[in-house]
């Protein structure tokens, strides 16, 4: 009986989820996130209050990049390119974003980036941003995955299930050429920017409505 309630008490801790798929992916979204219509094809963003998880697929058909020729100081300098680029983006606004711990992973021959990013927008929003990204390179797609908080991600769970549950439904470039990773950096770092100045923009404007009142 005990096993019985103990069983029962665990499940009302398991956070339900919706599968998404569609031709491109599948993914799995918490309980309570709302999909948003985007302007773009191939642009999918899913918010709660402070919360967004946004995914943005270009064509990788022609090409054909792949972050498995990338070398640690392509891997550098992709850093310094996503900064610089983002920064660009929000200058009006006053916010400098960093990003760190960028690595390169290989999941089934499918190779990522991944990176933290964070946005000191508390002056702007009423809280700073804690963002994980991933950048996936595959046979006909570059998919960008952004998780994004208010809260910092070391800990939560929701992130990671998240993240781990994204499947592309390709496979590994076929015919890989020479990387040109500034172009892939402007690729990743258009969808960040373009993502979160929509984001900050909604913040902002809500901020001086509730101050308003």
């Amino acid at each position: 009986m005990k096993k019985f309630l103990v069983f029962l008490l665990m499940l009302t801790f398991i956070t339900k989820v919706n599968a998404y798929e569609n031709e491109i992916f599948k993914i799995e979204i918490p309980e309570g996130y709302t999909e948003e219509k985007q302007n773009e094809s191939n642009n999918y963003r899913w918010t709660k209050n402070n919360e967004y998880i946004s995914i943005t697929v270009s064509d990788n058909t022609k090409l054909k990049y792949d972050i498995s020729e990338y070398t640690e100081e392509d891997i550098k300098k992709q850093k310094e390119y996503l900064e610089t680029g983002i920064n660009k983006g929000l200058e009006k606004y006053n916010i400098k974003v960093t990003v760190s711990d960028i690595r390169r992973f290989n999941q089934d021959d499918i190779f990522y980036l991944e990176y933290d990013l964070f946005y000191p927008s508390e002056k702007v929003t009423g809280y700073n941003m804690y963002q994980k990204g991933r950048m996936y390179t595959t046979n006909n797609y570059i998919t960008t995955i952004i998780y994004s908080s208010e809260k910092e991600l070391k800990n939560n769970e929701e992130y990671k299930n998240v993240i781990e549950s994204l499947k592309i439904n390709d496979t590994k470039v076929s015919k890989p050429n020479t990387l040109l990773y500034i172009i892939i950096t402007a690729v990743s770092g258009i969808v960040l920017i373009v993502v979160a100045i929509v984001f900050i923009k909604m913040k902002k404007k809500n901020k001086k409505e509730t101050s308003k009142k």
